[in-house]
């Protein structure tokens, strides 16, 4: 386990966090631009200094009279900015990271990493020559062959297309499990937190909260991270695929007795269980199921809970569909115009292309 029990203090602000971390769990934080989501990382890897007491199973990286070095610590980090070796070829810059593991040997093997990350074409270049998309790749395949402990992975694909951002996510997220590794992933992009994450961390008010399940997390509303929060409020449920339907380039998933339709995502196997997101401005409530509509999915469900927010005029309403709540926000003046109370049957209706796979 990682118990990071510390505060950060900087010239424009000063973060608080009493985390304790279990590995094995892929963790998602997230917060404001500027709460101090990339120190926390960078406390926790001994990249800058921080008050407080970081251990790690039974090691003392931190505390008021010992200060474990970066090196000393089974930490591999993926920073926003390249890092990579300029004067190294990819191969070379992979080689490095795997010779330079404290461990007797590496618990991933490099061919693996390698097709996962889709990097097998720019094995001889230099890092002059890549992409920005390809230099990400490349550190997060450095970082992965170094074999940490600890994974901290900070905005690792922001410069990478849904296709490939998801396939590394999802490796990512096997990774940590098969290997009992802690990960750590900030991201801006919730859908990725909502989807990969089993555990999700919030910095509100200059302090982390301690991780709790991204499902409820999510749906209790993100209002501290924005001025607009319902660009941020979502729901993260969990799913079963049904088909794939080539021809309509959409994919088919089982929730309870619904079904969800989603673009396509063939990576996924028939029968293999996923999460998707949905945000809650995308979610149209209805009293009665409606007919001949362009939107395919339309999940019936019992409306469990209005949480009203006044200053805005709008409610983040919940809803239960086979005992997963799923979050819709509406205008107050369209809550009062349906008559909607907890306890009745609602139709949540939701567009094809705003189910995040």
């Amino acid at each position: 386990m990682l118990i990071a029990h510390i505060t950060c203090s900087r010239a424009s602000f000063s973060i608080r966090a009493e985390v304790d971390l279990t590995p094995g769990v892929l963790y998602g934080l997230i917060g404001p631009s500027g709460s101090g989501k990339t120190t926390f990382l960078h406390a926790l890897a001994g990249l800058v200094p921080a008050d407080g007491e970081i251990k790690f199973k039974q090691d003392i990286w931190q505390d008021h009279s010992h200060l474990a070095p970066s090196q000393r610590r089974s930490i591999s980090t993926v920073f926003q900015e390249n890092r990579l070796f300029p004067h190294l070829t990819v191969k070379e810059n992979l080689l490095f990271a795997e010779q330079r593991t404290l461990t007797d040997s590496c618990s991933v093997d490099m061919e693996t990493v390698i097709e996962n990350l889709e990097i097998d074409r720019i094995l001889e270049k230099k890092p002059g020559q890549l992409s920005g998309g390809q230099i990400k790749r490349v550190s997060i395949a450095r970082s992965i062959l170094s074999d940490p402990d600890i994974l901290l992975l900070d905005e690792p694909t922001t410069e990478l297309e849904d296709r490939l951002k998801s396939k590394i996510l999802r490796f990512i997220s096997e990774l940590t499990k098969t290997n009992n590794k802690i990960t750590i992933l900030v991201s801006h992009h919730l859908p990725d937190i909502g989807r990969y994450c089993e555990e999700t961390m919030v910095i509100s008010k200059n302090t982390i909260s301690p991780p709790g399940p991204t499902q409820l997390i999510f749906v209790r509303g993100l209002a501290d991270l924005s001025n607009q929060a319902e660009s941020l409020e979502g729901s993260v449920l969990s799913v079963t695929v049904l088909d794939h339907q080539r021809d309509r380039g959409l994919t088919r998933f089982s929730l309870a007795d619904e079904i969800i339709v989603a673009p396509i995502s063939d990576d996924l196997e028939v029968g293999e269980k996923t999460n998707i997101f949905v945000l809650a401005r995308d979610v149209i409530l209805a009293s009665k199921q409606p007919d001949k509509i362009s939107i395919r999915n339309c999940l019936s469900g019992q409306l469990v809970q209005i949480n009203e927010y006044p200053d805005d005029f709008s409610s983040v309403v919940l809803i239960d569909i086979g005992g997963q709540s799923l979050a819709a926000r509406i205008t107050n003046s369209s809550l009062q115009d349906m008559s909607l109370q907890p306890g009745q049957t609602i139709f949540a209706l939701i567009k094809t292309i705003s189910v995040k796979v």
